[in-house]
């Protein structure tokens, strides 16, 4: 089985570099389910296509194979302007027409035939659904989310990030949508990451229509080796490098430093949670922080001192993906105060057993019983989340420990990407026949 992968702007061999030009979860997802689909079945191959950019220190490179793997190829190809960075919100229609030629002619080439065309983030989806058009065979489509359009918007909005207006020029959600729904009309299987975004797809798409057998949630997973438990001594280590002390309860936010992650709200959580905290020592980790800092940054700077909080929050810079585990260790509890579609830093956490706040509106729903492997919230509640903060820092630790050890036991049961590997390869023979 041959099997064609694409998100023009996601660059799956940039894991040392996550955080940079929109390089987040994804990344990871189109390196890590490769891999384990050629374990659990070593007849696959995978072809993965994105956009060249020449900055990229692997442009001189355009094909090969993704990590030494012989089964799973990475074939970087023009996508709009090659000399500079273009943000995915700007890829659809003529730069993704481009790239699509340039795949039917780097197929017809080398005598490529594909079984199945796999697109992933709406970029993908428009770049499958344009190649079944112009093969006459018209292969079988699937499109995983990862985002949609119209729920970010709507996200957007209920923030107060930007007026709409504003919202939709910064990240051009008519012309994204408009692709979105002409993709979901024409695929073969639409694979949500979590239930939350298969309800959203069924009330908000045309092209979707309630109870959609098309529709099958397949969420993301964790690969055990990138996260071993760090050596002895780690957590001492890298609390003194913070400069927290062992008394001090640690709570870790790991997203990158963006509206959407939420860092405005934990703040303002943690006014609210002041009185609370009396007595009970407390630092908040905001960890990746930009340097330079971004608007975004600055403000939550004037936030900070403006409340306050000077000797509640520590700011670091971002973290190579190895390191993370010692990061993990140092915390006593991790909150993702955002709408996280399924989030990867999620099961990482879970998996170091650590505590967990997370949003009830994302794919933590599918994982996280509330109270028993980590906290559920409404993220965009300020006076929830305060109250979760407050409810994990008045935890006594062995009942915290205990918590931990149920969220690795979920994460090891049914969310390692050998075992979703597995659940899309069925995927992939049902649509074979």
């Amino acid at each position: 089985m041959r099997v064609l992968w694409t998100s023009p702007h996601c660059r799956p061999d940039w894991l040392d570099r996550l955080g940079e030009e929109s390089q987040g979860g994804q990344s990871v997802v189109m390196n890590k389910l490769p891999h384990a689909l050629t374990r659990a079945d070593p007849g696959i191959r995978v072809d993965i296509f994105t956009r060249l950019q020449d900055s990229d220190p692997r442009a001189a490179t355009p094909v090969r194979s993704l990590d030494g793997n012989p089964h799973v190829r990475l074939i970087r190809l023009p996508c709009g302007p090659t000399d500079r960075y273009v943000p995915k919100e700007f890829l659809y229609g003529e730069p993704i027409a481009e790239f699509v030629e340039h795949i039917l002619g780097f197929v017809e080439r080398d005598g490529l035939h594909y079984d199945l065309l796999h697109g992933h983030y709406a970029d993908g989806w428009e770049t499958v659904t344009l190649l079944k058009a112009r093969w006459p065979y018209h292969p079988p489509t699937l499109l995983t989310t990862h985002s949609l359009g119209r729920r970010k918007r709507a996200d957007c909005l209920a923030r107060n990030e930007a007026p709409a207006e504003e919202l939709d020029r910064r990240y051009n959600f008519p012309a994204r949508i408009a692709s979105e729904e002409r993709s979901l009309a024409t695929a073969d299987r639409i694979l949500p990451l979590s239930t939350v975004e298969a309800e959203f797809l069924y009330t908000y798409y045309d092209a979707v229509p309630p109870g959609d057998p098309r529709v099958i949630v397949v969420p993301n997973g964790i690969d055990l080796a990138d996260f071993p438990s760090p050596p002895p001594g780690t957590r001492g280590r890298v609390r003194d490098g913070l400069g927290v002390a062992d008394s001090e309860f640690l709570l870790l936010v790991p997203s990158r430093v963006d509206p959407r992650k939420g860092q405005a709200n934990i703040l303002r959580a943690l006014v609210e949670a002041r009185p609370g905290l009396i007595g009970r020592p407390f630092r908040l980790l905001l960890l990746a922080w930009p340097d330079p800092p971004t608007d975004y940054a600055l403000r939550l700077e004037q936030f900070i001192a403006g409340h306050d909080l000077d000797g509640y929050v520590l700011t670091h810079p971002p973290v190579p993906h190895e390191r993370m585990p010692g990061y993990f260790a140092a915390a006593d509890g991790v909150a993702l105060p955002s709408q996280e579609y399924f989030s990867i830093v999620m099961l990482e956490a879970m998996l170091m057993e650590r505590p967990l706040i997370a949003s009830v509106h994302g794919g933590s729903r599918d994982v996280i019983s509330d109270g028993v492997n980590g906290f559920l919230v409404d993220h965009n509640d300020v006076a929830q989340l305060a109250q979760a903060v407050v409810r994990l820092v008045g935890m006594d630790e062995a009942a915290r420990q205990a918590m931990g050890r149920r969220a690795r036991r979920t994460v090891l049961e049914g969310y390692t990407w050998d075992r979703i590997a597995r659940r899309l390869l069925d995927i992939y023979a049902g649509l074979l026949g």
